[in-house]
């Protein structure tokens, strides 16, 4: 039942906290126009760095491309004001890596996802189309599994 179902149902209580750390190879984050903006340059980077903080709000205005799982945490739990993330760029990736952690009133839990990234598009992950096509096969079924 983990996943966007356990943030949901938790929802249904008082949710305390949500947070997600989205690590990304580098790869996946050259380019990026917060990148030139803040003067970083990853291009020798040989350990994980925290490139930004903040609300799901904030990070999305700096890095629009790379907040899909974060938009979606923040619209089926607390909202994107109060989901916290993390992007951090990691040369040891190969793959998107997001922990959500998530603390409520009736129960705690942490989840990850190690994501291969698209090979058309290296900064979302190859099962993101997977996942629109899903839904619009729930669309159409009778027996839905989950909520």
């Amino acid at each position: 039942m983990l996943g966007l179902d356990a943030i949901k149902a938790v929802g249904v209580g008082a949710i305390n906290t949500i947070t997600i750390e989205t690590r990304k190879p580098v790869a996946g984050l050259l380019g990026a126009p917060y990148l030139q903006k803040a003067g970083l340059d990853l291009s020798g980077l040989d350990e994980a760095v925290c490139i930004l903080a903040g609300s799901v709000t904030e990070v999305a205005r700096e890095f629009p491309a790379n907040v899909n799982v974060a938009a979606a945490l923040s619209l089926a739990g607390i909202g994107a004001d109060r989901t916290r993330m993390e992007v951090w760029a990691d040369p040891a990736l190969q793959r998107n890596l997001h922990t959500v952690r998530v603390t409520s009133d009736s129960s705690d839990f942490t989840m990850q996802i190690q994501n291969r990234p698209s090979a058309e598009n290296p900064a979302t992950g190859k099962i993101t189309p997977q996942s629109v096509i899903a839904l619009l096969k729930d669309l159409s079924t009778v027996l839905r599994v989950g909520t």
